[in-house]
């Protein structure tokens, strides 16, 4: 079951998790229901937990050729190098929906990994732009934020019927 955008809980910033035994439990449901959506990207926000983790899988990304595969709890964007790369980017919070949005190509950030190692990295295209979607989400950033106010006025129907229970998915969507 996933929270349906506007559930509050994607507007605060998660807090930082250093329990390695509640960390392990949690990747395993998060992998269990991004085994269940197909969806690249899964945070504990999408389950309904205030915490700073998500996985990215770019395996489950149609056309990718890449086998990235990473937990991250606890991220922190140390820098970004440009040029700035126009993109589409969904969240299964908000499905039926895709909104191009600019990110850097390159970023640098620190992060633990599932055994809470500590890591400071370098990731550039794909995997940049996911990474830096679950540090958004993680932080209280929704992709609609990442929008002009026109844009966000285009997609405003569309949330509606989100917010309405209209829009069918192949996963269960949990309202406030």
């Amino acid at each position: 079951m996933i929270q349906a955008f506007g559930n509050e809980i994607y507007k605060t910033k998660g807090l930082r998790l250093g329990d390695k035994n509640l960390a392990a439990d949690l990747i395993v449901q998060l992998l269990e229901v991004q085994k269940k959506i197909k969806h690249p990207f899964v945070s504990s926000k999408h389950i309904g937990l205030n915490l700073q983790l998500f996985i990215i899988d770019l395996n489950l990304v149609k056309d990718e050729t890449s086998s990235f595969k990473r937990t991250f709890i606890n991220p922190e964007l140390k820098s970004t190098k440009a040029p700035l790369v126009s993109g589409l980017e969904d969240d299964p919070s908000i499905p039926r929906l895709s909104v191009s949005i600019e990110r850097p190509k390159q970023i640098e950030i620190s992060f633990l990994d599932e055994n809470l190692t500590e890591h400071t990295e370098v990731f550039s295209d794909l995997a940049a732009r996911w990474i830096l979607h679950g540090i958004d989400q993680v932080n209280g950033i929704s992709i609609i934020d990442k929008l002009n106010k026109h844009r966000q006025r285009s997609v405003k129907s569309q949330l509606k019927r989100i917010s309405e229970q209209k829009v069918e998915t192949n996963y269960k969507l949990e309202y406030e």
